[in-house]
């Protein structure tokens, strides 16, 4: 013989069971239609990448120096930066409102449609003698 014992069917548990389940169906139908039918949120957001798009293409047919974009991360956060001329070289340093950076990384522009390089550089530390004399 069977070591547990089968417990006796209550219908009437399974029947509430059934009738959680198809108001969840319900719900989760519901949500589905409402999420179909929202606006999407930013919606202008493609429309600004559009117009840098459009702006950067303009500069590149006109036959002018299409530039470089400069991503560079500070106490606020990252900024994209455009820039004219050659992108720097991997190693070399720039000047971003006073503070230098190093660029690590080349790549492409991560801006839709853009293509310009991108140098992503990384704020440097001012070395220990820097920081005494400044003291």
């Amino acid at each position: 013989m069977w070591p547990f014992r089968r417990r006796p069917r209550n219908d009437a548990v399974v029947l509430e069971v059934l009738a959680r389940l198809e108001r969840l169906a319900e719900l989760v139908e519901r949500v589905s239609t409402l999420l179909a039918e929202r606006p999407v949120v930013g919606a202008t957001a493609p429309a600004a990448a559009e117009a840098c798009v459009e702006t950067t293409q303009s500069r590149v047919d006109e036959g002018g120096a299409a530039g470089h974009v400069l991503f560079v991360g500070g106490p606020a956060g990252y900024a994209l930066l455009e820039r004219d001329g050659a992108a720097p070289e991997r190693g070399e340093e720039v000047d971003v409102d006073g503070v230098r950076h190093r660029v690590v990384r080349l790549g492409p522009s991560p801006l839709p449609g853009d293509r310009r390089r991108c140098a992503f550089a990384e704020r440097q530390e001012p070395s220990a003698a820097a920081r005494s004399s400044d003291a």
